[in-house]
């Protein structure tokens, strides 16, 4: 049966931040990889994936993470909505001279075969569509991922409370945003068990972080 993508896409949201952020100038703030000392589950990732791995970076934004990781001798693919952080994002490598090419994704499907690649970067993305959007995108990446391959993702806290900008609730839970400066963006909050349950049935958990609703949480998996 053919999936009918939902009318709330917050690709649109994502595109224009991108796009604002290239225009003004990139802050420190996104310069700064995930893999420097700010989760331990990023540094286990790191010391667990193979030497030269291939590694998708899924909602890969401006590369920053893609980036590093092609630093430490890994083939990095970059897949991202907004095509022009995945343009920065190769730009930047071709000057490093570093692996890293790109996949295209639709919001849905990522174009590569199946069982393609050894590691999976899934950093702050999942949390931004909808429950049924995020369990078709987990059984996606679990289709690129070789047996054995490595899942690290990272789900934001609750980004919901911004006097600055209007929000609907979906039925599953979803903060659809009407106005002000996050107008379009999706933000799904998740309890622990719901993140682990997107990914129970073909990955196992290794290690998980984070404190239920609290400050982000981080699970690293492994493919079955």
């Amino acid at each position: 049966m053919a999936r009918t993508r939902p009318e709330l896409d917050s690709g649109a949201f994502w595109k224009r931040i991108i796009a604002s952020t290239l225009e003004e100038g990139i802050p420190e703030k996104w310069r700064e990889s995930t893999f420097e000392g700010l989760s331990t589950l990023a540094a286990s990732f790191l010391e667990q994936l193979p030497a030269a791995a291939r590694v998708l970076d899924f909602g890969s934004g401006l590369g920053r993470n893609a980036l590093a990781l092609a630093r430490r001798g890994h083939s990095v693919t970059v897949c991202d909505v907004a095509e022009d952080g995945v343009r920065f994002s190769l730009k930047m490598a071709r000057e490093e001279g570093l692996t890293v090419d790109a996949a295209e994704c639709d919001g849905w499907t990522i174009e590569l075969p199946d069982a393609a690649v050894d590691g999976i970067l899934a950093w702050s993305c999942l949390d931004h569509v909808t429950l049924d959007w995020a369990t078709e995108l987990a059984a996606e990446l679990s289709r690129v991922a070789r047996p054995g391959a490595l899942l690290l993702v990272s789900f934001d806290e609750d980004k919901s409370d911004d006097p600055d900008s209007e929000c609907e609730l979906l039925e599953d839970g979803t903060h659809h945003y009407t106005s002000g400066r996050r107008a379009g963006m999706l933000f799904r909050p998740y309890t622990n068990e719901e993140i682990k349950g997107l990914f129970a049935e073909e990955w196992e958990l290794l290690e998980f972080e984070g404190d239920d609703m609290s400050v982000p949480r981080r699970g690293l998996f492994r493919r079955i």
